[in-house]
């Protein structure tokens, strides 16, 4: 209901403040336990994203996602605001860019995930996003 209300102002704003104000309370938790020479959300990433891509009732052509943590530095995460081109323009990338680049961090290093988009026929999708891989 909240979604398909004519004031969604009203509900969504506070679900969503209510949503980040969990993920950075995770965050402070994660943060408070030691972990080798670190603390456990030092060895993590906590990635909060959409349910529903760009817009209520999306494409799936954009994705915003909040990451938290870098997985004990693999991944360049701290203080970033990254913003790619938008969908079927040169230099977009997709969700499975996003995901192979958590499996590169990990040591899987294989060349794809997920099934290609065929709209994107002249974009090269290929890859982990560099921008964010340690």
């Amino acid at each position: 209901e909240i979604g398909h209300q004519n004031f969604p102002d009203k509900l969504s704003v506070p679900v969503r403040k209510y949503h980040a104000e969990r993920v950075a309370d995770l965050a402070r938790r994660l943060d408070a336990v030691r972990e080798g020479n670190g603390t456990v959300l030092d060895n993590t990433l906590i990635v909060y994203l959409s349910d529903s891509a760009e817009t209520h009732h999306g494409q799936g052509t954009e994705w915003p996602m909040v990451l938290v943590g870098n997985l004990n530095g693999k991944l360049k995460t701290a203080g970033r605001y990254l913003e790619f081109p938008g969908y079927n323009k040169p230099g977009h990338r997709t969700l499975g860019n996003f995901y192979l680049t958590l499996l590169h961090a990990v040591g899987d290093k294989r060349k794809s995930f997920g099934e290609p988009d065929r709209e994107l026929k002249d974009i090269d999708t290929a890859g982990p996003l560099a921008e964010i891989l340690a």
